[in-house]
């Protein structure tokens, strides 16, 4: 990612070749190879250029820090992931299935069992994640969904088991791991459209992806 305000892409490694654009603190871009202080990348658009590392003169102004750049780590097209954590008062195992058919995006479904003292919850439904690259090894992402709650009351008084629709929302973080596997954590708000009105949970778990090539299975 580039960190340098203002980074002009040029299309050989001349500061008098033509300028192809000029690239934003943020930028994501993709190194392909290093000539001396000229580095040729891609940007998101899959342009190909040049950028330069040294002092410009076009820029009419003191050369800053050489722009710090850093490859994305490449994101799994699909994997399974294992989670634990807590559903409000409630303890929760989590288990779900994700498939990447965009660059950054992937749609989830999750299969969820969380336990209190009061009651138990079975919960499916279906998500879609937005990421973003934050830093070496680490995306950051917002997902919203929904999909149905079952809730089971362990009290013999009350044993009538409820199904409800329920939408969430939240945020997480994972870090690469070596190979295809990374480690995430999820927080989320849950709503469920009860009887009684809208009942709120929070969520948050940590837990581990294995990346699985659906295409291949």
């Amino acid at each position: 990612m580039l960190k340098d305000k203002e980074t002009p892409l040029y299309e050989m490694p001349s500061t008098t070749s033509r300028k192809l654009a000029i690239l934003a603190a943020g930028d994501t871009v993709r190194v392909l190879q290093n000539r001396g202080l000229w580095i040729q990348l891609a940007s998101r658009d899959q342009r190909k250029g040049w950028i330069y590392l040294g002092k410009n003169p076009e820029l009419n102004r003191n050369p800053k820090r050489p722009a710090t750049l850093w490859t994305p780590e490449p994101l799994p097209p699909g994997g399974i992931s294992f989670h634990l954590g807590a559903f409000s008062s409630a303890f929760t195992y989590v288990g779900k299935i994700s498939y990447r058919n965009l660059p950054r995006m992937d749609i989830e479904t999750t299969l969820q069992y969380a336990t209190s003292k009061v009651a138990s919850f079975y919960l499916l439904y279906g998500n879609v994640r937005y990421l973003r690259p934050l830093k070496p090894r680490y995306d950051g992402w917002l997902t919203a969904g929904a999909g149905v709650i079952n809730t089971v009351p362990l009290s013999a008084a009350n044993n009538d088991a409820r199904s409800n629709m329920v939408i969430n929302y939240g945020l997480g973080v994972q870090r690469h791991l070596r190979g295809n596997n990374w480690l995430r954590a999820d927080l989320r708000q849950f709503n469920a459209f009860a009887n009684q009105g809208l009942v709120n949970f929070v969520e948050f778990t940590v837990g581990i992806t294995i990346g699985v090539d659906w295409s291949k299975i």
